[in-house]
């Protein structure tokens, strides 16, 4: 049965082999061919250096992953520079897609815990924690002064500090400071 269907973060993406394995589905893609500008000389160009295949996972589909295997092209300008092709659905240096990296931010703040949330999107406890914390850092902000009162609380919870942890917030707003 052949028809067409833009599947979710994948549009405008040309879809090649489809291959049900025993617990994922590899979806085999390509961008279509276009011409791409030189990031060095700004010249465009058409011309291939070579390709390879990138496995990247994706969101699930029919309550089974999914895994885009992605012949990526490398471009070659005539001033000697070799740069890959633009792809809207990875970005540079990932190995998850854009839809994917959505999904796992939302349930980062939204889910349990980093065990849970890592292993609902079958990846690390500390690629979790990771990237909470760059969720995190631009919420955190730094104290130049403290208040006139503070409060100080400690609570139980394990990390490889201790099995305790601190909070320090100001008395009178109740806002934590750090």
């Amino acid at each position: 049965m052949n028809f067409t269907m833009d599947l979710p973060g994948l549009k405008g993406v040309k879809v090649t082999k489809m291959e049900e394995r025993e617990d994922f589905i590899a979806l085999h893609v390509e961008m279509p061919r276009t011409p791409h500008r030189c990031p060095s000389c700004g010249e465009r160009t058409e011309r291939i250096h070579d390709d390879r295949i990138q496995k990247i996972q994706h969101l699930k589909l029919f309550e089974r992953w999914v895994y885009l295997f992605y012949r990526k092209r490398r471009y070659a300008c005539r001033c000697g520079k070799r740069f890959a092709e633009k792809a809207c659905f990875v970005e540079r240096y990932q190995r998850q897609t854009v839809e994917w990296n959505q999904a796992f931010r939302l349930r980062l703040i939204q889910g349990k815990n980093f065990t849970d949330t890592a292993n609902q999107f079958q990846t690390s406890v500390t690629t979790a924690m990771r990237r909470f914390g760059q969720l995190a850092a631009p919420l955190v902000k730094k104290v130049d002064h403290l208040p006139p009162r503070i409060a100080i609380d400690d609570y139980k919870g394990d990390t490889k500090a201790g099995k305790y942890q601190v909070i320090i917030a100001d008395a009178d707003t109740r806002k934590p400071l750090d």
